[in-house]
């Protein structure tokens, strides 16, 4: 969790950031102010002021309307299949709005500097941040993931084959609960930009939020093949390049919350790390 929300009025809230500094935040109100000039039919957040209080950073931003996804689901007001074709629609609606070059300018996690920084090549710059986290984060791996060198050595060259090389906005942390509906059953605002936002082969997002959907659910893995099924129908997107994007985000996540790997998300990220379909499309 990012900070603390609270509702100022009708149309603002405040947001207290845990850890964020007001240089990243001013970054962050320079990109959504750049996101907000596409045309997607859903609202963006938008930060008016940002402020020190005690330490900690404090903006003050438009409060969105709407609902969220997963709110909806959990009180049956929305279906899973229909919450599914849902979470696509939005994904749709990100790919097709082009490149955004001001979303290059982030950092993911907690990167210091832009993804970017680099390499101008998105595949390349996904590999070089892959492994940057293996070089911080080798002993917690290395005893987890099979043949883990083998993966990291074959992920630069299949992270290039399979880049479709379109370019789009990706927002990189798409959970239903950053999707707010509307009485229309339909997408208003999307939320929560930044954890790992930044512009890129759409397929990318795709493939993110189709494992997020359902982390830890009795059913998780159908869920996310599911979704693998709507996006290759319905975006053109192909199986293989979804799961090598997985274990991209696997590998560079790993020990985004636990630096022992003590965490839920370790294990959920190692299980795809070693998982059949993933490791047969990484080492094809």
């Amino acid at each position: 969790m990012e900070g603390a929300v609270y509702a100022i009025g009708r149309n603002r809230i405040a947001k207290i950031w845990f850890d964020e500094s007001e240089a990243s935040l001013q970054r962050l109100r320079r990109f959504y102010n750049a996101l907000a000039a596409t045309s997607f039919r859903f609202e963006i957040p938008r930060i008016h002021e940002i402020h020190r209080v005690e330490g900690r950073c404090v903006t003050i931003e438009q409060r969105l309307a709407g609902t969220s996804l997963a709110d909806l689901v959990e009180t049956g007001h929305v279906g899973l299949d229909d919450a599914r074709s849902t979470l696509v629609d939005a994904l749709a609606e990100l790919a097709g709005n082009g490149a955004l070059p001001a979303a290059r300018t982030l950092p993911v996690m907690d990167e210091s500097a832009p993804l970017y920084e680099g390499s101008e090549d998105f595949s390349n710059a996904l590999a070089d941040v892959a492994e940057r986290r293996l070089a911080r984060f080798r002993r917690t791996l290395d005893s987890a993931v099979e043949e883990l060198d083998k993966k990291v050595v074959a992920l630069r060259a299949r992270l290039h084959e399979v880049d479709s090389r379109r370019r789009s906005v990706i927002h990189g942390d798409l959970i239903p609960g950053n999707i707010l509906i509307g009485e229309a059953r339909t997408p208003t605002a999307v939320l929560d930009w930044g954890f790992f936002t930044t512009e890129g082969d759409p397929a990318f997002d795709g493939a993110v939020a189709a494992s997020l959907f359902d982390m830890y659910g009795d059913g998780a893995l159908n869920t996310e093949l599911d979704l693998y099924a709507q996006l290759e129908d319905r975006l053109g997107y192909e199986r293989e390049t979804l799961l090598v994007y997985r274990a991209a985000y696997s590998l560079i996540t790993a020990n985004a919350y636990d630096a022992g790997g003590n965490d839920g998300h370790f294990a959920w990220c190692v299980g795809a790390l070693n998982r059949p379909d993933v490791v047969d499309a990484l080492l094809a």
